[in-house]
């Protein structure tokens, strides 16, 4: 009696791989869930623009300054008379580097006002931050 060879059944490959599409699938779910891409600021600001086209980094220090005058330094809203205090408070955990974001709509006179207490904290530079412009 001769016998061939076993017959083997044919393998399905997409049932080997569908495990691993499962995982993957799950963990990019979990990582869109538990993420954050970017960090936002507590007021909605829309800088002016400008021709410059160096990136910045991220600020060690960032005031902003919202359309209506309001500052806001390190998340919580600011008086103006208390911001030069408060920048000497915190100049020993920053390297002296502040930004400034302030809204396209602030007239000039209270950026003015903003800078002129941010050197009398005892900032050693201060950054203006702009958005780039668009188109030609």
């Amino acid at each position: 009696m001769a016998f061939g060879k076993p017959r083997r059944r044919p393998s399905d490959e997409d049932q080997r791989i569908l495990p691993l599409i499962n995982v993957v699938f799950l963990l990019l779910i979990f990582f869109m869930v538990a993420g954050q891409l970017s960090k936002t600021d507590r007021i909605r600001i829309d800088p002016p623009v400008s021709d410059s086209k160096k990136e910045a980094a991220e600020p060690p220090l960032q005031i902003l300054i919202a359309p209506d005058g309001r500052i806001v330094l390190g998340g919580e809203d600011i008086a103006l008379d208390a911001l030069s205090g408060k920048l000497r408070q915190m100049s020993d955990t920053h390297a002296g580097t502040v930004h400034v974001k302030a809204d396209g709509a602030v007239d000039a006179v209270t950026v003015i006002g903003v800078l002129d207490r941010i050197k009398a904290g005892g900032a050693t530079k201060v950054n203006l931050l702009t958005s780039a412009r668009k188109g030609p």
